[in-house]
């Protein structure tokens, strides 16, 4: 049996390192699935700011240093999911970043794990990839929306994602709306599957979602 090998996308206000401390759980609870989580960085170093919309609610001040986003909804380096507007500053470069690092690997990845702009990242991802074979087996999003940036509306024109996918989703979620998540899971997605939790902006491991987490897997070993 080979395990899998999976790619890591952080949410804003983040990193990589960040993304895999915040789920050392998960990665504890999927150690007989996974063999290799794979976190990368954003390119984009945010820049530090008192007033602020996290995904890392518990980020302290001293680790807000290397602090990153796949994109920026506004001039002044800022990024706000809720906004509609015309900015989306660095989106490009990222989008070339991740298709670049993947195209790189000599061991391709098995799947897709992304959290909050990462998750809103990954569809976009996956779009522009849809015209190709994708370079993953299945896809996880946590926490994912739609882009309100007015030019990648036309991005999620007719996209139906023909990949297995599990779209996790904070019924008390307070930065991203749970409607937010289950509008896009269920209009970008063939057969999208919903795994539910009482909890709020979080990876969650509670019994029932690891037994999501395995039965999901199980059929990619």
């Amino acid at each position: 049996m080979t395990l899998l090998r999976i790619l890591c996308l952080h949410g804003y206000r983040q990193n990589g390192n960040m993304f895999r401390e915040k789920t050392g759980s998960l990665r504890k609870v999927l150690k007989k699935h996974v063999a290799e989580f794979v976190y990368i960085d954003a390119p984009h170093i945010l820049p530090v700011q008192d007033n602020i919309i996290e995904d890392d609610t518990n980020a302290s001040a001293s680790n807000r240093t290397n602090e990153r986003g796949w994109w920026f909804s506004a001039a002044d380096l800022t990024y706000d999911p809720l906004a509609t507007t015309s900015c989306d500053r660095g989106f490009d470069e990222s989008l070339e970043y991740v298709i670049k690092y993947i195209n790189e690997q000599e061991v391709p990845f098995d799947g897709l794990l992304a959290f909050s702009q990462g998750a809103a990242f990954a569809v976009l991802l996956l779009a522009r990839l849809s015209t190709m074979k994708y370079p993953f087996r299945f896809v996880i999003l946590v926490a994912s929306f739609r882009s309100g940036q007015e030019q990648h509306q036309s991005m999620y024109n007719n996209l139906q994602i023909d990949l297995p996918n599990l779209h996790v989703i904070g019924i008390n979620d307070r930065v991203i709306p749970c409607l937010m998540s289950e509008t896009l899971a269920n209009e970008c997605f063939k057969n999208a599957e919903i795994l539910r939790h009482d909890g709020g902006h979080f990876v969650p491991t509670s019994s029932e979602a690891k037994s999501s987490y395995i039965q999901f897997l199980d059929r990619f070993l």
